[in-house]
């Protein structure tokens, strides 16, 4: 059977949403059936760390430790000699509702350039157009590229001469340079991947720009109808070092994308991409049965916290879970609220919001106590530490204005990571846990200006919840093409015109043409909401039902069978 190597920042600890993609294809059974090994490659920033390896992680070779393997350490302390570099090699765990499956990991210590790494950025330079000098004080763009060669030598020692063909799989950016290695030494025995899990320059021109997706996606359309590429339309984009490194991912033997949107920008980049075969490889999206008892219990505890802040317990219970970003659009919220506000309250029924985001690293037990004893956090803010900082004043705001004009409606903004009580303070009860605000919700919102996949959108879809989202989310192909829509999914159409404008034309849609079909959007997704949301068991039973279908269908499990493995196999080296 064919190994498998994740190339990817999140080898140990999660920093974003690609650890979860791990966990999800790896421990899938299909996975499991038809690959033989599996080995995580990455950076280490501190090897001295207690626990390099994660919690529970066993080290099997680190010289810096005097830990030593007879098995890999002599071919691994080779590598060490030839590019001058520390290599700790051994496994961690990934825990799953099933069990713990034990993965192998290589990491590699950049914090000393390896021998040889300028002949590497000049041959870079020769073969793949790549200028690294542009970019080599960027330490985000500099850490991957020092990654590379001691980190493929790394995987080929601990392959041996048994364990090909390899899939190399470069898990955004980052994994890029060690495939640039092996397309640089042809060696045969890789397939290499880029897995896109976004691209950077489509997010970074859709944030940037006041008309966000309103504009990126109209342009996009008419470019594409008009054989235009994303250069001709925002000009050269070489200076930023993601646009420079994932330019040429084309020359990859396969290259992935995790939603529909994504391979249509893969496809804007340039002709190149256009040119040849992407394949899809959706996010995958847990799925459990949940009786309607335990989701009234989970509810229940939610409107008893927010009943403890506020003075009353909501009918229902609306939740966004993200990150403060400008690319999950969380005013797209407040204006849907702002609309569905009248209509809840003509409906005698009442709702809380609750938006847990963050900027700022997580709030300690100590500060959390404090600020909720002092001031009632986190129904009410204050500016600077521990409390508000950057984005999350800005959101603070907009919250305030809401929450004085709403009658049905009230956003509860925690500016936290975690939902117990040491996260959130006293009042919520002892017995919360994160799992509550997902069983207990009954609409998660999305509305993201740029979303990949958004598995946090569809997440809470098994639990009954509304999913509401907009349509460049990527989810929403992979739920539009696994049977029925369900009830409980809601798509908002921000980039819909009448007509594809010229590309040209496309450029103008700035902030007041955004506006205009936000408001527009949000009246309708507020009416849709009013229509869906359950009014009595039999509709929470329906809600429930049709949701769990729903992402049985979009299981990982599916996603490795469906489309991975067989993009996988099309691509696959002799051996």
């Amino acid at each position: 059977m064919p190994s498998v190597v994740h190339v990817t920042h999140e080898a140990i600890h999660a920093s974003g949403g690609i650890s979860s993609v791990l966990r999800g294809l790896i421990t899938s059974p299909a996975y499991a059936q038809r690959i033989g090994r599996t080995l995580l490659l990455g950076p280490v920033a501190d090897p001295d760390l207690p626990e390099p390896l994660g919690p529970g992680g066993t080290i099997i070779y680190d010289q810096g430790r005097g830990i030593w393997s007879a098995e890999v350490g002599p071919a691994l302390s080779q590598v060490e000699l030839r590019w001058g570099v520390r290599l700790l090699y051994g496994w961690r765990l990934m825990e799953t509702p099933g069990g713990r499956v034990g993965v192998e990991v290589l990491l590699v210590d950049v914090r000393q350039a390896p021998h040889g790494l300028g002949e590497f950025k000049y041959h870079l330079f020769q073969r793949l157009s790549l200028d690294s000098r542009r970019h080599e004080a960027v330490w985000e763009y500099e850490q991957y590229l020092r990654l590379a060669e001691p980190g493929l030598d790394g995987i080929r020692a601990l392959l041996g001469e048994e364990q090909y063909p390899c899939f190399l799989i470069a898990h955004e950016f980052m994994g890029l340079g060690t495939v640039y290695k092996a397309l640089l030494d042809q060696d045969r025995r890789f397939a290499t991947v880029f897995y896109a899990h976004e691209v950077a320059t489509a997010r970074l021109i859709t944030e940037a720009h006041p008309g966000h997706d309103v504009m990126f996606y109209n342009a996009l359309r008419g470019a594409r109808q008009a054989g235009v590429y994303l250069e001709t339309v925002f000009g050269p984009q070489d200076g930023y070092f993601k646009h420079a490194l994932i330019r040429q991912a084309w020359r990859c033997d396969g290259v992935f994308g995790v939603g529909d949107w994504v391979l249509e920008e893969l496809r804007f980049l340039g002709p190149e991409f256009a040119g040849r075969q992407l394949d899809l490889v959706y996010n995958g999206v847990p799925a459990a049965p949940l009786p309607l008892a335990q989701k009234e219990e989970a509810r229940g505890r939610l409107r008893a916290y927010a009943q403890s802040l506020l003075g009353w317990a909501p009918d229902l219970v609306f939740t966004h879970v993200a990150r403060l970003v400008t690319s999950k659009g969380l005013w797209r919220d407040l204006m849907v609220l702002e609309q569905l506000d009248p209509l809840l309250a003509a409906a005698g029924r009442s709702a809380v919001f609750v938006v847990l985001a963050t900027e700022g690293a997580r709030r300690d037990p100590a500060s959390v106590a404090r600020m909720a004893g002092e001031y009632g956090w986190p129904l009410v803010h204050r500016e600077g530490a521990p409390d508000l900082n950057g984005r999350e004043l800005d959101f603070d705001l907009l919250v305030r204005a809401f929450n004085t004009r709403s009658r049905a409606v009230k956003v509860l903004f925690v500016n936290q990571f975690g939902w117990d009580q040491a996260s959130c303070g006293p009042p919520m009860s002892a017995q919360m846990r994160f799992a509550d605000l997902r069983q207990g919700s009954d609409a998660e919102f999305g509305l993201s200006i740029y979303e990949p996949f958004g598995i946090a959108q569809v997440e809470p879809l098994s639990y009954g919840a509304i999913s509401v989202v907009s349509d460049v989310c990527g989810c929403v192909g992979f739920v539009k093409g696994v049977g029925p829509l369900p009830g409980g999914f809601l798509q908002g159409d921000y980039t819909r015109l009448p007509v594809t404008p010229d590309w040209r034309a496309a450029l103008g849609l700035g902030a007041a043409e955004r506006r205009e079909a936000e408001v527009r959007t949000s009246g309708e997704l507020a009416r849709a909401l009013a229509q869906r949301l359950p009014r009595g068991p039999r509709q929470s039973e329906r809600l429930l039902a049709e949701g769990y279908q729903t992402a049985k269908r979009m299981s990982w499990e599916r996603v490795v069978q469906e489309y991975l493995l067989p993009a996988l196999q099309r691509i696959a080296p002799p051996g």
